[in-house]
């Protein structure tokens, strides 16, 4: 049986609000093996991106142990933390997050550029390029190259950020609520995308408020009152 990408062991996790605790995770645990499409769904505010943040190495759990493909998170450097984060994890989120001075593919190769030393970067470039288009025209965005995220529909821009979070070839791929910020009809393209890279050997992690969503997943946890149902 294959080792788990994640393995999680009772995560918890509060933020100060003023002279109040709040207590987003109380002892998650969940592991996602190789392949695997996992969804989990939560009302708004129920620790949702907090959990995925830290499955991404975006935030620190107070308590709990974390694995992600063998590595344990606690005794990780920031430098070790920051080349996993950039290497191995792609990241997608509601919001897209692109940067409005760069155009369509300057975005998408942006993750390669910025894991690469600037001479290696001169020997590595037409290949990720190469790469940034091939991804680009696979989402159907061949004709959108130059553009800028300005000039994007809701929809074009998601599946940008999509290219941008696979351009590493990451083992894992997280995304939150990816399709909260688009109408129904362009949400359900985005689902069938991160479907058919799944089917194609993609472990994902999805948080999302609809269940009706997170059905295209091939397991779906519920997260209520900080813990995994």
């Amino acid at each position: 049986m294959s080792e788990p990408v994640i393995d999680a062991r009772g995560l918890h996790k509060s933020y100060r609000m003023g002279r109040v605790d709040l207590h987003v995770l109380r002892g998650v645990s969940l592991s996602v093996g190789p392949g695997e499409f996992v969804a989990v769904v939560g009302a708004s505010g129920s620790g949702k991106s907090t959990l995925l943040h830290i499955i991404g190495l975006l935030d620190e759990q107070d308590r709990g142990g974390l694995v992600l493909n063998g590595d344990d998170a606690a005794k990780l450097s920031r430098r070790r933390r920051n080349r996993i984060r950039c290497r191995d994890i792609g990241f997608i989120f509601q919001f897209y997050h692109l940067l409005g001075e760069l155009n369509v593919l300057e975005n998408v190769v942006l993750p390669a550029k910025v894991d690469c030393p600037a001479i290696g970067w001169l020997g590595r470039r037409r290949r990720i390029r190469a790469q940034a288009v091939e991804l680009l025209e696979r989402l159907g965005l061949k004709d959108r190259l130059r553009h800028r995220p300005k000039e994007l529909s809701g929809g074009e821009r998601q599946r940008v950020a999509i290219a941008r979070a696979l351009i590493n070839s990451p083992k894992i791929l997280l995304a939150d609520e990816p399709t909260g910020n688009l109408d129904s009809k362009t949400g359900r393209q985005i689902m069938e995308l991160l479907k058919t890279f799944n089917q194609a050997g993609q472990t994902i992690v999805m948080v999302t408020h609809d269940t009706d969503l997170a059905a295209a997943a091939t397991r779906v946890l519920h997260l209520r009152d900080g813990r995994l149902k």
